[in-house]
């Protein structure tokens, strides 16, 4: 009889946890999801007077810079996500603020984006705060975050990587 008392407890939680469409809907769960992400790293961006594209674009010249010398647009659509078109109007926003500056390479067919000191230094000041919000955000996750990553990458048909712990 506990049995079926426990199962009883498990549906009813259950039924009370969707109480709305928003908490039926996986689509609509990672919308809200990342609608929340989003309007809180824009309350620190807003400071500084960038947008979240800017924001991301200047985090993976930071990053590309480690590895690359020469960052093509194109690459960095790749790294970031971001799509080319939405690229090139946010680099002509960068270089008016003198953040970013653009040059051709040797055979002009190509432009190089390299991060400016301004820029370089805005990121340092920026980043703590974003990895503070998101740490605080996704935290919640607890172990999970590597599952809900490898998750969210199949749904958008990439690889997944999965780490195995050593005994």
């Amino acid at each position: 009889m506990t049995n079926n008392i426990i199962c009883i407890q498990i549906v009813g939680i259950q039924i009370m946890a969707d109480t709305s469409l928003s908490e039926k809907k996986i689509g609509l769960l990672i919308w809200l999801s990342s609608n929340l992400w989003q309007s809180q790293l824009r309350k620190v961006l807003y400071k500084y007077n960038l947008s979240l594209n800017e924001y991301i674009l200047i985090e993976s010249l930071v990053y590309l810079e480690k590895k690359n010398k020469s960052i093509s647009q194109k690459e960095l659509s790749i790294f970031s996500g971001i799509d080319v078109s939405v690229i090139s109007v946010c680099l002509k926003v960068l270089i008016k603020k003198e953040i970013i500056q653009r040059k051709s390479n040797e055979d002009n067919r190509k432009k190089i984006i390299f991060l400016l000191s301004k820029g370089k230094n805005l990121f340092e000041k920026i980043f703590p705060n974003i990895e503070s919000i998101e740490n605080d955000l996704f935290d919640k996750l607890a172990n999970e975050k590597d599952n809900f990553k490898n998750s969210l990458k199949l749904l958008l048909g990439k690889k997944i990587r999965i780490k195995v712990n050593k005994l």
